[in-house]
This record gives structure tokens, sequence and C-alpha cells, in this order.
């Protein structure tokens, strides 16, 4: 095999062994959405009261945020900018948990009831 031909196959080579290791890199900064979701999942179950009202402004909340995660991922796949994902994530995630304090304070001062680990 002459020179050049092995240089053309070694860089075909790296090009497809950096596409596949820039893939395994976005899902793994893919995970870090799942978490986010998982903590606010777990943050609506415990911080809101189990009325129906409570139960459906938390759900709209969770939606909107899988929304915009779905935005925040597809420019991941497109751009591959792991900073800004997890920036996106990050501010998603916030916003979301904001709502969430705001909405467990409105809806237990509306129960009457007493809730000592409102806000955490």
């Amino acid at each position: 095999m002459s020179t050049t031909a092995t240089v053309i196959v070694i860089s075909v080579w790296m090009c497809l062994v950096l596409a596949k290791a820039q893939d395994v890199t976005v899902e793994l900064t893919l995970q870090r959405g799942v978490v986010a979701e998982r903590t606010l999942r777990a943050a609506i179950e415990e911080k809101l009261p189990p009325t129906a009202e409570a139960q459906q402004d938390g759900a709209y909340v969770l939606d909107t945020f899988q929304v915009g995660l779905k935005g925040c991922e597809t420019q991941l796949r497109a751009n591959k900018q792991v900073a800004e994902y997890n920036n996106c994530v990050s501010t998603l995630q916030g916003l979301a948990m904001a709502s969430v304090g705001e909405l467990a304070g409105q809806h237990w001062a509306r129960s009457g009831a007493s809730r000592p680990t409102l806000f955490w």
C-alpha cells in the first residue's frame, strides 16, 4: 500500500472514530437532562399537596420543562455544544423548580394546612 493510500485510510478511520466519540459524548451529556427531569418530578411529588389542582399545575410545569428540554437536546445534536446544553438545562431546571416552589406556597396556603418542609 502506498504512503498516500495509508494516510487516506488512517484519516478516514480517525474521522469515523471521532464521529463515534462525539455521539458517545452527546449521549452522555443527555443524561444531565434525564437527571434534571427526575429531580423536577421528585420535587413536584414532594412539595405539592396531593390535590387534583396542585397535581395538574405540577404536570403543566413538567410538560413545559420537557418541551424546553427537547429544544436543548435538538440544539445539542445540531451543534455538539455541551456547555450550551448544560446551560440550557440548568436554566430550565431553575425556572421549573422556582415554579414548583411558588405553586407549593400558593396551594398549601389555599388549603390552610401547615407544611414544615415546604421550602426545603
